[in-house]
C-alpha cells in the first residue's frame, strides 16, 4: 500500500492532534495538562498548526475575540503592537474566532489588518474546549494562557499586552536567539516554534558557511533538530517493540514528513515499509481515510447534526476500537451531538 505525500501530513497532524478539536472531558476545569491545540491545517489562518507539544517551555496566549463587536476592532492595534513587542519573547499571541465561516474571518482579518495566527472555530467547539464562555457582544474579552508546562489557564482578555509581558515571565527558549546571527534568524523561528519542514537544506547551507559565528549557529541548530526527531524515533520504536503498531505507524511517519532533508535513522524508513503492509495498519488507514473526509464536512459547518452524526456513527460502528473511531466519538462529544 502505497500513500501520497498529502494523505501522509494529513495522518501525521490527525494523529499529533483531533482534526477537529479533542473532547471537552478535563479541560472545563481549567487546567489541563493534555491541551492540545487544533492540527488540521485548514483551520488556520496567517499560519500553520502549532503543536503545545513544541512549544512546551514556552507561553501561548489565546485571544478569543468578537468580530461584529466595534470597541474589539478598536483594540486591535494595541494588541498587534503587543505581538510584535513580544516576538523577541518565548510567548506567542493566536487569536481565536467566534464560531463565524473561514470566508468571514479571512475578510476580518484583511480589513483589521491582523497578521497573528488565527484558529477558525466555525461551531464554538474550539472555545468550548478551552473552557471559555460563549464570546458574544455581552462577553467580548476572554482570554486563556497554555503555560510553559503545558497547563491551560485564566488570561485578562481585555489587558492582551499585559497577559503577554506576564506569559512570557516564566517561559524560556530551546535555543537562545541571542546566539543566532541574523542571517539565521528565520530558519531559527521556524525550528524553534517546531516548523521543521524545509530547514535541512538551509541549515546544512549555513553549517559549511566561512564565517565561524555563523557556522556555530547552524550547528547548534542541527544539533537541536537531531534531538528532536531522536526523541521521536526513540518513541516510535518503543511503541513498536510494545505492539502498539499503530501509534508506531504515526510517528515513523511524522519523522519522514517533518524531518524531511535530514539525516534520520535508516530504520525509520525500514520500519515504514514493514509497518505499512500489516493488516490492522491497513484497517487504521482506512478508517483514517474515513474519519478525514467526515472531518471536513463536521468542520465546513454546514452539515445537519443528523448527517454528521450519520457519518460518525457509521464509521464506529464499522471500525471499532481503531483511533479514527475514537476521534469520531470525541467529536460527536465536541459538536454536542449524541451517538447511538
Amino acid at each position: 500500500m502505497r500513500f501520497s505525500a498529502s494523505f501522509s501530513l494529513l495522518l501525521v497532524v490527525t494523529l499529533i492532534g483531533f482534526a477537529i478539536f479533542p473532547s471537552l472531558s478535563s479541560a472545563q476545569t481549567g487546567v489541563d495538562p493534555s491541551f492540545e491545540l487544533p492540527q488540521d491545517p485548514r483551520v488556520w489562518l496567517n499560519g500553520t498548526p502549532i503543536s503545545t507539544k513544541v512549544m512546551r517551555g514556552k507561553s501561548i496566549v489565546l485571544y478569543f475575540f468578537e468580530e461584529g463587536c466595534p470597541r474589539c476592532r478598536e483594540k486591535w492595534p494595541a494588541v498587534l503592537a503587543a505581538a510584535k513587542q513580544a516576538e523577541g519573547f518565548p510567548v506567542m499571541l493566536i487569536g481565536v474566532n467566534s464560531g463565524n465561516s473561514t470566508a468571514t474571518v479571512s475578510r476580518y482579518l484583511r480589513e483589521n489588518q491582523i497578521t497573528i495566527p488565527v484558529i477558525v472555530d466555525t461551531n464554538r467547539s474550539f472555545e468550548k474546549y478551552a473552557g471559555v464562555p460563549e464570546v458574544s457582544l455581552q462577553n467580548i474579552y476572554q482570554a486563556r494562557v497554555v503555560n510553559p508546562a503545558g497547563e491551560l489557564v485564566n488570561g485578562i482578555g481585555g489587558d492582551i499586552p499585559a497577559t503577554l509581558a506576564d506569559a512570557a515571565g516564566n517561559a524560556s527558549w530551546n535555543v537562545d536567539p541571542a546566539s543566532i546571527p541574523a542571517v539565521l534568524l528565520p530558519t531559527w523561528k521556524q525550528i524553534e516554534f517546531g516548523s521543521f519542514q524545509g530547514t535541512a537544506k538551509t541549515v546544512e547551507q549555513f553549517r559549511k558557511n566561512p564565517k565561524e559565528e555563523v557556522k556555530a549557529a547552524a550547528e547548534q541548530l542541527h544539533q537541536y533538530v537531531n534531538e528532536k526527531y531522536l526523541e521521536l524515533t526513540d518513541e516510535a520504536d518503543a511503541a513498536k517493540a510494545n505492539g502498539e503498531l499503530w501509534k508506531a505507524f504515526a510517528l515513523y511517519t511524522q519523522v519522514a514528513t517533518e524531518f524531511q532533508g535530514y539525516d534520520y535513522p535508516e530504520s525509520v524508513e525500514q520500519s515504514l515499509q514493514e509497518l505499512k503492509d500489516d493488516d490492522e495498519i491497513k484497517r487504521q488507514t482506512q478508517a483514517m481515510k474515513q474519519w478525514l473526509s467526515a472531518a471536513r464536512v463536521l468542520q465546513s459547518g454546514k452539515a445537519s447534526p443528523v448527517r454528521i452524526a450519520g457519518m460518525l456513527n457509521r464509521l464506529v460502528e464499522k471500525y471499532p476500537d481503531t483511533e479514527a473511531a475514537e476521534l469520531a466519538q470525541n467529536a460527536l462529544a465536541s459538536a454536542g451531538i449524541s451517538g447511538n
